[in-house]
This record gives structure tokens, C-alpha cells and sequence, in this order.
């Protein structure tokens, strides 16, 4: 989820699976541009209305949507409108088509590279193919700078994942302000994914600790 924290000028953005929106502002005008995506799941080309192949007949008539290129487009053009702003995914790039059924972590790495996100947060999908599978992601995200966030996790007893980047918090300065980046990863990951021996925290305490 995305929020926006009102404490000692910072303002902390709250990065995970699902979206919501809180505001708190000092006596002073900010206003902070977030382009956000979550849950892709590898549909990296355009599809019909109802999520399959979009055909020749759907592509005549215009009604295809989403894709990678779509987004990256309308990044583009938002971004020369509004050059602060923030560029970030909320988790589950992983799965969802023969993409990443094949290619795994490569196509994912590779895919969010070239979109150039500032920010990401990990998904329970991430862990779909246990720390093997998510490690090389976290190595492929810090040689493209962008910063894994994820507050509420601890990696230290998972052999794979232990020495990787990623990140409890993030500070950066927005128009001169500074923007605090927090994430978190569903605690339930445990049971509905394959996490091996990484520990998942309740957000809101992480949250609230981190910010503190």
C-alpha cells in the first residue's frame, strides 16, 4: 500500500501489495507524484479485455490492453510532465505467464531493468520459487539501482538470501523535502508461498518502528 506519514517532515511512502492513499501535510503545498504498478505477473505484452491472446480481430478494433510497453509509454509521457515523480512497483511481477514459467527471475530482471522503476517491493510470488529463485533478482536490482525495499522481513537465517540487498527503508529528497520509502511483504507469505527460513514481521509494528 501506498501512505503518506506526517512525521518531522518526513514522508514516509508505504510500499506493498495493494494501494491505498493517506495524506499529511505541514502548512507548506508538496504534492509528490507516484506512477505505480503492482501484480504484472509477466504479462509483458498487451492482451484482450478479458486477459487472453489479443487477436487480429481484437488489435483492428483497438480493445487490446495493458502490456509493458503500454506502461513504459505513459511513464514516459507522465514523467516529462512531472520529472520528480516516482516510478514504482508494489510486488508479484513473478508468475502469471508462459514468460516467466520458461525464463523465471531472468525475464523479470531484465523486463523491470529496462522499465527503469526507482522503487520495488516484493510480492509473496517473489518467494514462489524459494530463495533461490528470488536472489539473483536482488543482485539484478542493485547493478540497475533500484532499490529492493522491504521493511517488515528478516533474511539473516536464510542461507540464500542473507548478504543480498535489500533495503529496510529508503530516505530520498523530492523537491526538497525528503520522502521516506517503506515496504512490506504479507506475513501469511509463510504459509502461501516458499520463503525457506526468512522471517516475516507484522507491517504496521515494522512501520511504526522504522519511522520512529
Amino acid at each position: 500500500m501506498f501512505a503518506f506519514l506526517k512525521t518531522w517532515r518526513l514522508f514516509a511512502i508505504l510500499l506493498a501489495c495493494s494501494v491505498s492513499v493517506l495524506f499529511g501535510l505541514d502548512d507548506e503545498s508538496f504534492t509528490l507524484t507516484i506512477l505505480h504498478t503492482n501484480d504484472v505477473h509477466s504479462h509483458i505484452e498487451e492482451t484482450s479485455k478479458y486477459g487472453g491472446v489479443c487477436s487480429a480481430r481484437d488489435k483492428a478494433n483497438k480493445t487490446c490492453v495493458g502490456g509493458v510497453a503500454r506502461i513504459v509509454t505513459k511513464v514516459k509521457e507522465l514523467k516529462a510532465i512531472h520529472p520528480d515523480a516516482l516510478f514504482m512497483n508494489g510486488g508479484d511481477f513473478y508468475q502469471g505467464t508462459p514468460y516467466y514459467t520458461i525464463l523465471k527471475h531472468r525475464m523479470v530482471s531484465a523486463i523491470m531493468t529496462a522499465m527503469k522503476y526507482d522503487h520495488v517491493c516484493l510480492g509473496n510470488h517473489e518467494f514462489d520459487d524459494g530463495p533461490k529463485g528470488l536472489a539473483p533478482f536482488l543482485e539484478s536490482m542493485k547493478a540497475a539501482n533500484i532499490s529492493v525495499v522491504s521493511t517488515n522481513t528478516n533474511f539473516s537465517l536464510e542461507p540464500d538470501l542473507k548478504d543480498k540487498p535489500i533495503e529496510r527503508s529508503v530516505i530520498i529528497e523530492v523537491k526538497e523535502r525528503k520522502v521516506g520509502i517503506i515496504g512490506a511483504v504479507l506475513p501469511q507469505t509463510k504459509e502461501l508461498s516458499s520463503p525457506g527460513n526468512v522471517i516475516f514481521y507484522d507491517e504496521v509494528t515494522s512501520f511504526e518502528s522504522e519511522i520512529a
